[in-house]
């Protein structure tokens, strides 16, 4: 999806802040938001789940976000990650495949 194609809001500074994710898709008619990173990092969630919130609360509540990880490492060490408010998981990139090809998604 271009930059110009993706979602919007504007914030309390009255500024266009975009909805970045790489790839969107649909599962059982719910707008699924995917951002694919190689390695987890808890500042990436932070911002993304920011993203999420907003997209939810002023845009479509009836949507998921995803962050598929290459490695579940940060900083060396292995994370087990905790859910930030508007993120519906951080999961490994071959599970996030995994659950796109156990249904009929088609990528956007």
């Amino acid at each position: 999806m271009l930059k110009k194609e993706k979602p919007f809001f504007i914030n309390s500074l009255g500024k266009k802040q975009i909805i970045d994710f790489d790839f969107k898709t649909e599962i059982d008619g719910v707008d699924v938001f995917i951002d694919l990173t190689t390695t987890f990092r808890s500042d990436r969630l932070k911002q993304k789940a920011y993203n999420a919130v907003m997209y939810k609360t002023k845009l479509n509540p009836n949507c998921k976000f995803y962050m598929g990880v290459g490695k579940l490492i940060e900083n060396g060490k292995k994370k087990n990650p905790i859910l930030i408010e508007g993120i519906d998981g951080v999961i490994l990139v071959d599970d996030l495949i995994g659950m796109i090809k156990r249904t009929d998604a088609r990528v956007v």
